[in-house]
């Protein structure tokens, strides 16, 4: 399978927080509310402000603690006094919220007179907002388009639409989804305006491309690619194959030539050290010589001195003389 990546044109919408807001004054009970990190939060706790005294509670915090009409900020829990607000409708707005902020709530409505009025749960879960879809698309041998969405945040939900019509298996093949991307592998000859939209309870976005028609790879133009590959792959390696041999033929005749340009200075050094070696040799082997001219001269003037040696023994005595002086000349050549 061979997959074509084909530019298009890509058009975003910035993401969109929605208004995070609780209604806790209809009546008792539990109730599921979101948060958008780092965004305001608004609880509605009582539509009676007149003669209510209200408790809210986070686990076994007390949060907010006052009785209407009284200065609300002096029952303030420490943890919310710079990021809060008690609104005279009965709203209790909690700036920039982070992920701590999330967990049980208690909420107890008392009247004048001490009566508990109401009690209601709250259970908050404060939400990352998703970021823009990012989208990519490739084109697969078969004419069919796979096209990938992808985002960031808490609690991701896609959504898919052509031309502004949800997708059927009429025009889609197969849908894949994980926590952070979504794919969808399109019929060929498919063509139009894709959207893919990413909300989760707290934000929501979306993005579009315009897609084209892919072209269709028959199995024999699917083996006319893979045989140039394979010749461009073996034509490589012959070329390289072949500078290697020039490049190593060409080491050869410089050092043929004693030359050390382009090739190891080791194999030029080696050279001249076998040159010098010779030339050292050559001046032994000539003192040598040198020294056997010198024993034959000395030889020969001797018996010039002794023309009529006295006596036999004479005789001998010269004669050892002259094997000693053969000896050292034999001893001095080698």
């Amino acid at each position: 399978m061979i997959p074509l990546i084909i530019k298009v044109l890509v058009v975003t919408a910035a993401a969109q927080v929605s208004a995070t807001f609780c209604n806790l004054t209809e009546e008792s009970g539990n109730h599921q509310c979101y948060g958008a990190l780092g965004e305001s939060l608004s609880l509605h706790l009582t539509a009676n402000t007149a003669e209510e005294k209200i408790t809210l509670k986070k686990g076994d915090n007390r949060i907010l603690y006052f009785k209407t009409g009284e200065d609300w900020r002096s029952k303030l829990h420490q943890d919310y006094v710079n990021r809060s607000e008690f609104l005279n409708n009965g709203t209790f707005r909690l700036d920039s919220v982070i992920e701590d902020d999330s967990g049980d709530y208690q909420l107890d409505i008392f009247n004048s007179e001490g009566t508990k009025l109401r009690v209601v749960n709250m259970q908050l879960e404060i939400q990352a907002p998703v970021s823009e879809p990012m989208l990519s698309h490739l084109c697969l041998p078969r004419g069919e388009t796979e096209v990938t969405c992808s985002s960031e945040g808490d609690g991701l939900q896609y959504s898919w639409t052509l031309n502004g019509q949800n997708l059927t298996r009429s025009v889609a093949n197969d849908h894949y989804q994980n926590t952070t991307t979504s794919d969808i592998i399109l019929k060929s000859d498919v063509t139009g305006t894709l959207t893919c939209m990413v909300q989760n309870k707290v934000s929501t976005s979306n993005s579009t491309i315009h897609l084209l028609a892919c072209p269709v790879f028959s199995s024999q133009i699917r083996f006319v690619i893979v045989t140039v590959a394979i010749a461009l792959a073996v034509g490589t390696l012959v070329l390289l194959l072949a500078v290697f041999v020039g490049i190593n033929r060409l080491c050869g005749k410089l050092r043929f030539l004693h030359t050390t340009s382009g090739c190891s200075n080791d194999e030029g050094a080696a050279v001249v050290y076998t040159e010098v070696f010779n030339k050292r040799k050559r001046e032994v082997n000539q003192k040598a010589t040198e020294m056997v001219e010198y024993g034959e001269i000395k030889m020969a003037a001797s018996l010039n001195e002794e023309e009529s040696p006295k006596n036999q023994k004479d005789m001998e005595l010269s004669t050892n003389q002259t094997y000693d002086t053969s000896f050292l000349t034999t001893f001095g050549r080698t």
